[in-house]
């Protein structure tokens, strides 16, 4: 996953030790590594899909008003949706010189179930401007590097405050991805409209937006289930809105800020809380919140399995699960910050298995997707830490080598990720 700046990151990278290397226990574990990598290259998967939301315009009349000429531009996308079809679309924009945006003003018609504006590593010569069908499709092979704006309601906007603006630079390309559900018998033209206006000079401080999204969930059948995680914002920042994001069978959801200016008796401040899955407004703060440097924004999803399956992480409401929390902030951070990918940030799990344990029980788990990520889960609190490094180590450092799995694959992990894999068989429950 290179385009999330994986030299951002201070893994260690020393060699491990010939006992260890040589040990039954890390040749057992290391038969396991690409099976954990499947699990951690698809941890940042692009989109969702929940019910849609009808908002047709009148006949007629544009979905929305474009930007007048010089004060922003608007981004469309239409797409025909065959009955019953579910689909993801993306489209690369380039742009030609650099621009400032003070405003983004979205609409989206029946059918459109979310609106997402990434930012990519992307060259211009290495994209194609036509629409593409990206359902399911990963960050990496994607390019993101960032998210630049997200929705999931029909209409809305985001102002920053003066002077404050998200910048896309001369030649860099971003992503519009859509996501299309079309639960009715009959064909359906969906449309998609997003205006980026633009700041009349350029801004003194500059925005972003965490996308905080937990890539290990499980969700028992018919019973409830917890996803928790914990993302450590490295420098001061103030947040301008917050939102959640479940699917059908999230039931209570609550995000919480605990700041390090607070003290350790403080009680923590609740940035977002519901117990709605879908239609869910983003919480304007007014005033703005402001984060101290060393704070963690904590948050959890509370779920109810349904009879007959297992649920497990993943973007259809049908068939999977997922919990994040959304917030749009200045000044930017980096972007595994704005991930929950940092160091120290991450799932948090408190089930019975080691590190170790768990390694072994993903490779026992072999192409069973829901069973891996239940051993995932599994992992107990102490071996918590070390197992999300091991992950992120292998998504982050090792996407590449890992995507067929192997020797390439098992080569990387010892070498890279020698030190998070050394963590993970040292830590116990």
């Amino acid at each position: 996953m290179r385009s999330i700046h994986p030299a951002r990151f201070a893994f260690a990278t020393a060699s491990i030790p010939p006992s260890t290397e040589s040990s039954p226990l890390a040749r057992e574990a290391l038969r396991g590594i690409a099976i954990m990598a499947v699990l951690a290259t698809g941890a940042f998967v692009a989109g969702c899909a929940d019910e849609p939301v009808d908002q047709t315009p009148d006949a007629g009349a544009p979905l929305l008003e474009a930007p007048p000429p010089g004060a922003g531009v608007q981004l469309a996308m239409d797409v025909a949706i065959a009955p019953g079809q579910e689909t993801e679309q993306c489209q690369y924009v380039v742009v030609d010189e650099r621009v400032d945006i003070a405003r983004f003003e979205h609409a989206y018609t029946r059918g459109s179930h979310h609106l997402l504006l990434y930012q990519t590593s992307l060259a211009p010569s290495a994209v194609s401007l036509e629409r593409f069908d990206c359902t399911g499709a990963q960050f990496t092979e994607l390019g993101v590097a960032g998210i630049a704006y997200a929705a999931q309601v029909p209409t809305g906007d985001l102002r920053y405050p003066t002077d404050v603006a998200l910048r896309a630079e001369a030649g860099s390309v971003l992503l519009v991805q859509t996501h299309y559900l079309n639960a009715s018998n009959e064909p359906l033209d969906a449309q998609v409209r997003l205006n980026l206006w633009y700041t009349p000079q350029p801004a003194a401080v500059l925005a972003g937006t965490l996308f905080f999204y937990d890539w290990a969930i499980h969700v028992p059948a018919g019973q409830p289930a917890t996803a928790h995680m914990r993302c450590n914002v490295p420098g001061d920042i103030n947040l301008v809105f917050g939102m959640s994001h479940m699917h059908r069978r999230g039931v209570d959801y609550r995000a919480v800020l605990e700041d390090a200016s607070a003290g350790p008796s403080a009680a923590p401040t609740e940035l977002f809380a519901t117990t709605a899955w879908e239609g869910v407004e983003p919480r304007r703060y007014a005033p703005e919140v402001a984060v101290t440097a060393g704070s963690v924004i904590d948050y959890r999803c509370d779920f109810q399995g349904e009879a007959g399956r297992d649920i497990v992480e993943g973007p259809s409401a049908e068939a999977n699960e997922m919990c994040m929390f959304i917030a749009s902030y200045y000044p930017r951070l980096d972007s595994p910050t704005e991930l929950c990918a940092g160091p120290g940030s991450g799932p948090v799990f408190t089930g019975t298995q080691t590190c170790g344990e768990t390694v072994t029980c993903v490779r026992e788990a072999g192409a069973d997707e829901v069973a891996a990520e239940a051993c995932l889960v599994d992992t107990c609190a102490a071996s918590s830490a070390a197992a999300v490094e091991l992950m992120k180590c292998i998504n982050f450092q090792c996407a590449e080598a890992c995507a067929g799995g192997g020797a390439a694959c098992d080569n990387c992990v010892i070498t890279t990720c020698s030190e998070p894999f050394n963590d993970c068989y040292g830590a116990s429950c």
